[in-house]
């Protein structure tokens, strides 16, 4: 009888009370004024753990590979993250011998926003600076390029 109590006083507090485990990655969204670059990638539990993402510009990309390779348990490339969101921190150094990527928040553009359930969103400011890899190229951009960010992760 006491097995059934207990039984019964788990199922019915962890339907008043859920728990959520688990990860998920953080979706990073990023586009020009213009329109003609773009940039996507996945960060890990907004913890600094790249997880692969794309950059194009007019149109031509370059495909990012995440920093561990789960299947093959191998290192890929280079990455390197700094995030801090409560200060508005968020950069991301990319490098895998061919193609490079220098990318950062600009920290007082950095707004939170509310929504529904266990979702976060953020919005904010990014610079892609100039010795990146120009996807149009083998050579390096030579310009910053601003973008206008957005950022969801849900549990």
């Amino acid at each position: 009888m006491n097995i059934k109590r207990t039984v019964l006083l788990l199922l019915i507090a962890s339907i008043i009370h859920p728990v959520y485990a688990g990860s998920n990655d953080a979706l990073i969204k990023c586009k020009s004024g213009t329109g003609r670059t773009t940039l996507t990638f996945l960060d890990q539990d907004i913890q600094g753990h790249f997880q692969g993402g794309t950059f194009t510009v007019d149109k031509k990309s370059i495909n990012y590979l995440p920093q561990n390779d789960n299947k093959t348990n191998k290192n890929n490339p280079y990455s390197w993250m700094t995030v801090n969101m409560k200060e508005g921190v968020y950069t991301l150094v990319y490098n895998d011998g061919q193609h490079s990527l220098n990318f950062y928040a600009l920290p007082s553009s950095m707004k939170k926003k509310k929504k529904e359930g266990m979702e976060t969103y953020y919005q904010f400011n990014g610079i892609i600076e100039s010795h990146s890899s120009d996807p149009r190229n083998t050579s390096a951009l030579n310009k910053q390029i601003w973008l206008a960010c957005t950022m969801s992760y849900q549990i």
